[in-house]
């Protein structure tokens, strides 16, 4: 499969499971006996869709998988708020087609706090050591992740030729995650090695099969480059933001501010001008098409703390030790977070 098919094209296993689930909704408790006990002697479309979760886990290299994404832990939980919020999150609202899908199914309007708190619990499930290995609960999330996404392609209608939540559009959402999520924290002053980020990526293309993303749009990648390079290529064939698009980018600051005063101290008006803020230098040039107000004196306040971040993380790579034990202090904040909000 290459881009020029992709929106043509959406995820038969889950497709076939979803349509199964709208037809006996009791596949649903099948599906979950099946992901802890294993594939086999379950009925059809959930054995299919299992065994390829099952398959993809067991071919990836075990190192990886007991790593986890260990770039992700290299970063405070607090600043992923706005390197994923800010940045992957509100990236993902910027084509029009997704935007207008989402803003249809109500769900990340009405509920944008409680739809993106499942998220960031699905991403450090995903993203912890060992969290993708075959019954593992990242593996497991991810696979109703997978079903979700189905579920809501074949409830919105098909207009034109296109599938709704196409294999485009499932690799441009991997892309917000595996490129712009690191280039903003990068921005930040939160950036990671060649090294550091090789093994992310690794990750991430395990994690992109098991979400449903087809391998032939996932092997281009093989480093940063590559990665910058076919994100270009999604944006050149991606649309401009409409007003789904602004809508859905206005209900996820807030709900980034409302994440922000649970993990901090900050209240939420002061954290929703801070993610104004970072937004905008986040997004760029769309930050305007997508909505982003503009935060005043707050947007001059960014970069200065993105170079006092940067120049404490270039002294704390100096001592091996202290950066591990960082790293560590941040793995087990992510597992606490999942056990405080399960």
């Amino acid at each position: 499969m290459n881009l020029d098919e992709a929106p043509f094209h959406g995820d038969p296993l889950a497709d076939a499971l979803a349509d199964a689930v709208r037809a006996d909704p009791a596949l649903r408790a099948e599906l979950a006996k099946a992901l802890d006990a294993g594939s086999r002697g379950a009925p059809s479309p959930v054995r299919e869709f299992v065994a390829d979760l099952e398959r993809v886990a067991d071919a990836a290299d075990p190192d990886l998988l007991r790593a986890g994404a260990r770039a992700t832990f290299t970063t405070p939980q607090a600043v992923h708020v706005f390197d994923v919020g800010a940045g992957a999150l509100i990236s993902s609202y910027r084509p029009p087609g997704p935007a207008t899908i989402l803003v249809g199914t109500g769900r990340l309007v009405g509920s944008a706090h409680l739809r993106l708190t499942d998220t960031a619990r699905w991403l450090t499930a995903a993203s912890l050591p060992g969290g993708l290995v075959r019954g593992a609960p990242g593996w497991r999330m991810t696979a109703h992740v997978r079903l979700g996404h189905a579920l809501v392609r074949r409830a919105v209608r098909q207009d034109g030729p296109h599938t709704p939540i196409s294999q485009f559009d499932s690799l441009r959402t991997w892309l917000d995650f595996t490129v712009v999520a690191p280039r903003s924290a990068h921005r930040l002053g939160f950036g990671t090695t060649d090294a550091e980020y090789a093994q992310f990526l690794d990750h991430w293309r395990v994690l992109g099969e098991l979400l449903g993303v087809h391998p032939d749009l996932l092997a281009p990648v093989v480093d940063r480059p590559s990665a910058v390079a076919l994100l270009a290529e999604v944006d050149a064939r991606t649309g401009p933001p409409n007003e789904d698009s602004r809508t859905l980018t206005a209900a996820g600051l807030d709900a980034l501010a409302t994440g922000l005063a649970d993990l901090t101290p900050v209240p939420q008006r002061v954290g929703l001008v801070a993610a104004r803020a970072v937004a905008r230098r986040l997004q760029g040039e769309q930050a305007d098409a997508l909505g982003v107000p503009r935060a005043g004196g707050w947007e001059r306040v960014v970069p200065v703390v993105a170079a006092a971040a940067a120049a404490h993380r270039a002294l704390l790579r100096r001592r091996p030790a202290a950066w591990e034990r960082m790293v560590e202090r941040n793995v087990a904040a992510n597992r606490a977070f999942l056990a405080q909000t399960g």
